[in-house]
């Protein structure tokens, strides 16, 4: 009877006691969620570890990025820091853990969407930069085209061809680099159907091609080998078109029609007008 008794009375207090934890259990879940510390149901860390990872190659690719900004060699140099930033984000969209999907978890989540943000402020710099036409794409993975090799070399053999001949006290680095140039300038407007560029070419042939015309130019003043030419055809063109303008002033004032007596210089209109007035008269 005794044991009958603490029976009945221990039971109502151990099952007390379970559904004490379990609401504190769940109280500290809550009160963890409303401090924004953690939530209700966790969500998989394995999405978390692909977000760890990413931020690293996110992390990784801007540094390359900023360290290769000037002279520009962000395309080639910082290659493989894209393949794996923009690899590693496609892991993270297409992961999905027991039913949940890493991408509803990280992106468009909340108004923030910092990894969303990140992600697009990245990319929209190698995208700038035209980057993608460096290389060819094989299945993902990136080798430099043949374009892209072949006006490396000719840009190299530019550069040591007026390092070469500018020094000492040679001032015939023009002369001698001329066909180089040349030749690479006409190679670069090739690459590009309007033949500037600057919106289908790789940005590291643009700011390689931009620093040789500025050297070119400015520099050693290379140009003035053209302006003679330029001049020249400028003068032709002139005076080809004051031709007409020459014609009609000797015309005006030294042809025979000032010698004519003035009723041969009337017009042909108020003869016909004379005429017909006169014919009315009558």
């Amino acid at each position: 009877m005794y044991k009958l008794y603490l029976l009945f009375v221990l039971c109502p207090i151990g099952i007390l006691k379970a559904n004490f934890e379990i609401y504190n259990h769940l109280q500290s879940n809550v009160f963890l969620q409303y401090n924004g510390e953690g939530y209700l149901f966790p969500y998989p860390n394995q999405c978390y570890e692909i977000l760890d990872v990413f931020a690293q190659h996110a992390s990784n690719l801007t540094l390359c990025s900023i360290l290769n900004a000037r002279p520009i060699t962000v395309c080639e140099r910082c290659v493989e820091q894209y393949v794996k930033f923009r690899d590693k984000y496609q892991e993270l969209l297409n992961t999905t853990v027991n039913g949940t999907s890493c991408r509803s978890v990280f992106i468009s989540h909340d108004r923030l969407n910092a990894v969303q943000e990140y992600h697009d402020n990245i990319l929209s710099v190698w995208n700038k930069g035209k980057c993608n036409g460096c290389f060819d794409w094989n299945h993902g993975i990136p080798s430099l085209k043949n374009s892209t090799i072949s006006f490396h070399k000719m840009f190299n053999d530019t550069m040591k061809c007026i390092v070469d001949n500018m020094y000492p006290q040679n001032n015939d680095v023009c002369n001698r680099c001329m066909q180089s140039y040349l030749q690479l300038d006409e190679f670069y407007k090739s690459l590009s159907s309007d033949s500037i560029g600057v919106d289908s070419v790789c940005m590291d042939i643009v700011d390689s091609m931009n620093a040789t015309h500025s050297i070119w130019s400015k520099s050693l003043n290379c140009c003035k080998l053209r302006r003679t030419p330029e001049i020249v055809f400028l003068c032709c063109a002139g005076i080809i078109s004051l031709l007409p303008l020459i014609y009609y002033m000797t015309v005006r004032f030294c042809g025979p029609i000032r010698d004519l007596p003035n009723v041969l210089k009337q017009s042909r209109f108020k003869q016909s007008f004379l005429r017909s007035v006169d014919n009315r008269s009558d």
